[in-house]
């Protein structure tokens, strides 16, 4: 009993530092990119309700972090915030976002501002999905243990309703979105991919040369 409560303290802690990674590094990325972005075109790359509905969409798995599966290697000894490990690797890995944001809006912002705003928004939710499987773990992600089914499940809801909203009437009406073409969701996808990849190159450099 007293063993198992051990085991369940430190999956909750490991669970809380998962969470605090991705949510600085999604955040740090973000920010910059619109920030920066904006001061470039005469219109808005992201509309206020994209904006709102993209943290909604990207946060929606977060709430299920404390379900999640935790590495055998979190479990064998007690752990402490390190507050200079936690930001350097969300700082580095914000990096990596604010890049591959920069990427979306290079590839789009030439054809108008709803097909920048519908894909860059698009490729930001599937973005923070995907990084979540590279954050939650030291570990190279193939090698990590299995999420849990809740955070499958709410990140496949979340991404499935970015992919389907912009050809809904609802979500070109209350959103503004319009429909990608086969070629633009190929690029969005691609990136996605490549962004996944690099994510998970710096985070195994990043803990290979650290610890």
């Amino acid at each position: 009993m007293i063993i198992e409560g051990i085991r369940s303290g430190r999956a909750v802690f490991a669970n809380t530092v998962k969470y605090l990674k991705a949510t600085l590094a999604s955040n740090f990325g973000n920010f910059y990119a619109l920030a920066i972005s904006s001061l470039f075109i005469s219109f808005l790359p992201m509309l206020p309700l994209q904006i709102l509905l993209l943290n909604l969409l990207s946060d929606f798995p977060m709430i299920s972090i404390a379900t999640d599966t935790v590495d055998a290697a979190e479990l064998t000894k007690p752990k402490k915030y390190e507050i200079k490990e936690i930001v350097l690797i969300a700082t580095l890995l914000g990096v990596v976002s604010t890049v591959f944001d920069f990427m979306f809006f290079a590839v789009f912002v030439n054809q108008g501002a709803e097909i920048l705003q519908t894909n860059w928004f698009m490729g930001s939710v599937l973005t923070e999905l995907a990084f979540l499987f590279s954050i939650r773990t030291r570990l190279p992600f193939y090698k990590a243990s299995r999420p849990s089914t809740v955070v499958l499940a709410l990140t496949g809801f979340a991404g499935l309703m970015a992919i389907v909203l912009p050809y809904t009437f609802f979500g070109q009406t209350a959103f503004h979105f319009i429909p990608p073409t086969t070629v633009q969701l190929g690029i969005i996808f691609g990136l996605v991919v490549a962004f996944f990849v690099c994510a998970e190159l710096v985070k195994n450099f990043y803990y290979r040369f650290t610890t």
